[in-house]
């Protein structure tokens, strides 16, 4: 039986709605209904009675409410009997260079004082760092958050504001902030497809219903920061970029949006491992 499916029915008998609960589970509506299926189909029975309003157990979905409860405290309970005897000395790191910089190496001594052996492993894109943790090369990464598969577990490390990086003698370099409307209007140099950031900006222009003018592509930040110097277009960069703009040439003005932001998260496919290391790495 899967302890994560339990977990998806009893939140979802909790909140007594499937939206609130996957929304709860950062896991698909679908994924979770699929997950609910599975358990009624695994026991034969009907678990809830469902209706616009929402979700209500039936007599079954009670005693497995019940049921579940107490099987996944013994379960938490034998996990902390057996935490002192596991072997994880080694640990893989999956991640990206800046990433890296940022957050991963002040915390190495930390790791090391705790019996872990790191081995960070990099990759260039975000989207080869994600592959690493499904084709098991690593068994962590650190790196921007997306939407996961509901069995890997995911842990938020930082939350990091959008800034609109621009030359000093751009019309809007004396704004407090940059709105989405604003911006749908100015030539963008952004990284190429793949890039969170370029998917979080597109996902906000297209609920603001506003369009997006990418001018330029390009892979390396170096490159967009020289694009943008010499008027070539705007771009969006996370706060920690900020900190080492040539501020002789360029301003950063904060995005106006309450969901402009990149979110720093470690996964792992072992809920157990993948909280030890996030306590370490906080």
């Amino acid at each position: 039986m899967n302890t994560e499916f339990l977990k998806g029915f009893l939140e979802t008998a909790r909140t007594k709605s499937i939206s609130k609960a996957s929304e709860a589970l950062h896991i698909s509506h679908t994924a979770l209904s699929k997950q609910l299926r599975s358990l009624e189909q695994q026991f034969d029975v009907q678990l809830f009675v469902r209706s616009s309003q929402g979700v209500e157990l039936t007599e079954a979905g009670k005693v497995l409410n019940e049921s579940s409860r107490a099987l996944l405290d013994q379960l938490s309970v034998l996990t902390r009997a057996l935490e002192p005897y596991k072997v994880w000395q080694r640990i893989r790191i999956g991640t990206v260079p800046d990433i890296a910089s940022q957050y991963l190496l002040a915390s190495l001594h930390n790791l090391k004082k705790h019996g872990h052996e790191v081995d960070l492993v990099y990759r260039q894109s975000t989207t080869d760092v994600y592959k690493m943790l499904f084709n098991g090369e690593v068994d962590l990464l650190v790196a921007e958050r997306i939407s996961m598969h509901p069995s890997i577990w995911v842990g938020d490390l930082h939350r990091e504001p959008l800034f609109v990086v621009m030359p000093k003698e751009h019309p809007f370099a004396a704004k407090e902030a940059i709105t989405l409307s604003e911006l749908s209007s100015q030539p963008l140099v952004l990284y190429a497809e793949g890039c969170t950031i370029r998917a979080k900006l597109t996902d906000l222009f297209a609920v603001m219903n506003h369009p997006m003018n990418i001018k330029t592509e390009v892979n390396f930040k170096e490159v967009i920061l020289g694009y943008v110097g010499n008027g070539g277009g705007l771009t969006v960069l996370p706060e920690p970029y900020i900190k080492q703009l040539s501020t002789d040439r360029l301003v950063s003005i904060p995005l106006s949006h309450p969901d402009a932001l990149r979110t720093i998260a470690v996964f792992s496919t072992n809920r157990a491992k993948g909280q030890k290391i996030f306590r370490l790495l906080s």
